[in-house]
């Protein structure tokens, strides 16, 4: 029987049709391409608060809920909640522990559950409603004073195109600019006053959304980056001690014994072992700043184009890779964390065990 013979698929289809059509009719928003520089959206005792800075406050918060709710009353049967919060965490901590050993396992696992646990949570809500489509307006006026008090060309200030009660007009507009008819959402810095001359009855600004995803400003993948660094470096001293940790970096031994060959590949190998430290932290903030900053435009474009049916498989598709890369930046920490601690032969230091960390 062909699906189309079904009444509820039919009706289905059919439905998601219709939607899209409005949708594309009807609902369309400006294009607005998220920058890349956060701006603050207010300041408060002197500190500018930032849309994605808040996202992160609200993440912890979140996280730290949810925590206190699935163990508030632990149980030996647990509940719903309990068994999801014990078998994260269990899973985290078999992770560990078969990367590491069971010494150094326990020794990692607060940090790698942590930037797990963080990064998950702030990519997820991401997507709550109201994030990155609540916004303030500042004014033209205020943005073009700004950027002459910064020697800015105004050519380069970006402004979106208002209604009389500064809200975006959804839906088909025209406004005269240049002795044209224009239907562009957005004009620029040195069209203002011909803008607003030529039509009284609109505005125009700068949006500012009070949330954002956290990890679309490059401080936040960078501030994880750098604190995961400073843990692996402190595992790698604890645990094999100052000199010979850092005698992975500057492995001199052979060539001041003579052997000019073989010292000098050591000191190459250990200057492009210090380089790969100090570029992993590069490799870090883009990966994660790179997959979620081209999710947010992919989700604003699809919002603009099939708005109402397609752009919900894109929401769905970007959980997922929220969840991925969340993975990702904790697993790649664990491995480096567990190549820290390890001899030049690869034995694990400080397990009692001997266990291969490498082999894992």
């Amino acid at each position: 029987m062909s699906l189309l013979a079904r009444p509820r698929v039919a009706f289905g289809i059919a439905a998601a049709l219709l939607l899209t059509v409005l949708g594309i009719l009807f609902l369309k928003g400006p294009l607005e391409i998220p920058p890349l520089q956060v701006d603050p959206f207010a300041t408060v005792f002197g500190y500018g608060l930032r849309a994605t800075v808040v996202q992160q406050w609200l993440a912890m918060a979140v996280i730290l809920a949810l925590a206190y709710i699935a163990t508030r009353r632990m149980e030996v049967i647990p509940g719903r909640m309990q068994a999801l919060a014990e078998s994260l965490v269990e899973g985290l901590l078999n992770l560990c522990q078969t990367a590491a050993g069971a010494v150094n396992g326990r020794r990692f696992f607060p940090v790698v559950a942590t930037i797990f646990l963080f990064v998950a949570g702030a990519n997820l809500l991401g997507f709550i409603p109201g994030t990155g489509t609540i916004f303030t307006v500042v004014s033209a006026e205020e943005e073009i004073h700004h950027a002459e008090d910064e020697h800015l060309p105004l050519s380069d200030i970006k402004l979106y195109v208002l209604d009389s009660g500064n809200n975006v007009p959804i839906g088909g507009f025209e406004y005269e600019l240049h002795g044209e008819t224009q239907t562009a959402f957005e004009i620029h810095g040195d069209e203002w006053e011909e803008f607003h001359a030529n039509n009284p009855d609109l505005n125009a600004g700068h949006l500012v959304p009070f949330l954002r995803p956290a990890n679309t400003d490059v401080n936040t993948p960078f501030a994880i980056a750098v604190w995961s660094a400073i843990f692996v470096e402190f595992w790698g001293i604890t645990s094999l001690g100052l000199f010979p940790y850092l005698g992975k970096f500057f492995n001199f031994g052979r060539l001041l014994r003579g052997n000019i060959a073989f010292g000098l590949i050591d000191v190459f190998v250990g200057f492009v072992d210090l380089i790969s430290e100090l570029v992993r932290l590069l490799s870090f903030t883009f990966r994660l700043f790179g997959n979620v900053f081209a999710g947010e435009i992919l989700i604003l474009m699809m919002s603009f184009f099939v708005p109402l049916t397609f752009v919900i498989g894109v929401f769905f598709m970007e959980v997922f890779f929220g969840i991925i890369q969340a993975f990702i930046f904790a697993i790649l920490t664990l491995i480096f964390a567990v190549l820290a601690v390890s001899h030049h032969g690869g034995e694990e230091h400080g397990s009692g065990e001997g266990e291969q960390a490498a082999a894992h």
